[in-house]
């Protein structure tokens, strides 16, 4: 409680900033490798980072991270339960340097993992878009739902706080009820989103477009309407309505190269954002240097500017990029609570 209390002091700090430089969040894709193959992904389709960065410097790394002014940090891939320290840098982040620490994961390793890395977690999410076997494994890609329900079961029963991040698909929105059924059955909350339109330079195209729900409005009634039955449900009516309307534009410009720090998994730094990169910051280059270097200045003042960034609606960019935005901001917050 009291990491989220300072987290979100600092947070509104910098939405009534002047300064925005200074990062606040580390987008951590620790590892490109994945046991699944989700329709609406593409990293598992090519491994960019085949040589990942060691312990060693990835603890450097998040050193760097914090003295720069972050505060959270969030770890993802790929599949980050597929690193084996990964008990090893959770631990740093959470208890060495003191980051508020979250992992998003695909829960196919939870019962083997959950035990050794659940101490240094402040917030878990395991990916579970719909509670039906047919489509659960279609949209993932693998024949996984039975494990991961159980899974998800599991560390319920251990007593470990654990989230469902839910994504609605034109598939997945058919079984959406049983889907909030089975979180209202753990008492565990479940966070909804759509998907999301993101360019990811040198990789194949997702099957994400195809699979949008273009009805946002009905959406947004169901879920207003089934969270006045169980308040555990989160999901944010002015990111659907961002999205609907074709995401980044000239009002909501996004900022990820001024508040997001995107950390891969060869140690490098990419910049503006974690999917596209114009610019990178070598493991081997000290941080700072790196960040104040001409052309990196160029790249955090340009952001949002380029065609790329046209269309783009990922979540996480968007919230980073709402610290422009403090009316949107504290609706965010507000919604988190």
């Amino acid at each position: 409680m009291i990491k989220k209390i300072k987290i979100l002091g600092n947070f509104l700090n910098r939405v009534f900033s002047e300064n925005l430089f200074h990062p606040l969040f580390v987008h951590f894709e620790c590892t490109y490798r994945c046991n699944m193959k989700c329709s609406f992904c593409n990293i598992w389709k090519k491994n960019l980072f085949p040589k990942e960065a060691s312990t060693l410097e990835f603890k450097k790394r998040l050193l760097e991270c914090w003295d720069l002014g972050c505060l959270v940090v969030s770890y993802t891939g790929g599949e980050p339960l597929l690193r084996e320290d990964l008990r090893e840098l959770l631990k740093f982040s959470s208890e060495r340097i003191g980051f508020y620490t979250g992992l998003v994961t695909n829960g196919l390793l939870l019962d083997k993992k959950i035990d050794e890395i659940s101490k240094y977690i402040d917030f878990l999410a395991v990916s579970f878009d719909a509670n039906d076997e047919k489509i659960f494994n279609k949209t993932r890609g693998t024949n996984a739902f039975k494990k991961i329900k159980k899974n998800i079961e599991l560390v319920k029963q251990r007593g470990i706080d654990i989230n469902i991040f839910s994504v609605i698909t034109t598939e997945t929105f058919k079984s959406i009820n049983k889907t909030i059924d089975f979180a209202k059955s753990l008492e565990i909350p479940i966070h909804f989103s759509t998907v999301d339109s993101v360019p990811r330079e040198f990789l194949e195209i997702s099957d994400a477009e195809k699979l949008k729900y273009d009805d946002s409005e009905k959406i947004l009634k169901k879920l207003e309407k089934e969270k006045t039955m169980y308040k555990k449900i989160h999901f944010e009516p002015d990111y659907f309505r961002f999205q609907s309307k074709g995401g980044f534009n000239k009002f909501i410009r996004c900022t990820s190269a001024s508040t997001t720090i995107s950390l891969k998994p060869d140690g490098s730094v990419s910049l503006p954002c974690p999917f596209f990169t114009l610019t990178s910051i070598s493991k081997n280059t000290n941080l700072r240097n790196g960040l104040n270097t001409k052309k990196t200045r160029q790249v955090i003042k340009n952001c949002g500017k380029w065609n790329f960034c046209n269309k783009c609606s990922i979540n996480c960019m968007y919230v980073v990029s709402l610290l422009n935005h403090p009316f949107y901001a504290v609706r965010w917050i507000k919604n988190k609570f």
